[in-house]
């Protein structure tokens, strides 16, 4: 079902210092279980700690599938994509990725400050890749995005998990009204 027309990702990881998974998102089936996953997790990080990847990232061919990866502190960004996929599109998602971890949490990310803010990383995951589809390639809309999605749960007459609805809107908009009428009422 793969299209050579739509870019697409088959997994993106997030690995501790330690090769140990943070969080990872498989969006094929090309991994039978959740150990054959972890198997090439373990794989994949023994094939790669050892690589100079903080400047930029790097690409590797393993079991396969063709994986660019990052390094950031003590913290693996991995993008794991088919042979046949374009590795610019996987680099450019990888790179849009790490920029907009690292303007969404104001530093470079580390694992305590992934755990600590880990509802952050999964909304960035989220809105740059959804089943395996590609959404969105720029760091500052997955970041206003993000933040948008925080702010959602304070704004009240907000419809959780997106705008305020239309009678909302206009509710909101004549109780504004009649509360300045009534202001400058009094204040005559």
């Amino acid at each position: 079902m793969e299209s050579a027309d739509i870019p697409s990702v088959k997994g993106l990881l997030v690995l501790d210092g330690e090769g140990k998974r943070i969080v990872a998102r498989y969006y094929s089936s090309h991994f039978a279980s959740s150990a054959d996953e972890l198997a090439f997790e373990k794989k994949l990080f023994d094939k790669t700690a050892r690589t100079n990847a903080k400047t930029e990232a790097e690409i590797i061919i393993l079991d396969g599938l063709i994986t660019v990866y990052k390094n950031s502190a003590d913290v693996w960004l991995y993008v794991v994509g088919s042979q046949s996929e374009n590795e610019l599109i996987l680099v450019t998602a990888l790179c849009t990725f790490a920029e907009a971890l690292q303007n969404s949490l104001r530093m470079p990310p580390d694992k305590r400050l992934l755990l600590d803010n880990f509802d952050t990383l999964l909304l960035a995951i989220d809105e740059l890749i959804d089943g395996g589809t590609f959404l969105e390639l720029d760091a500052s809309a997955i970041v206003n995005r993000i933040t948008m999605k925080g702010a959602d749960a304070s704004i009240p007459g907000e419809v959780p998990g997106g705008a305020a609805g239309y009678g909302d809107q206009t509710f909101n908009s004549m109780f504004a009204s009649a509360r300045e009428q009534v202001a400058r009422a009094l204040l005559k």
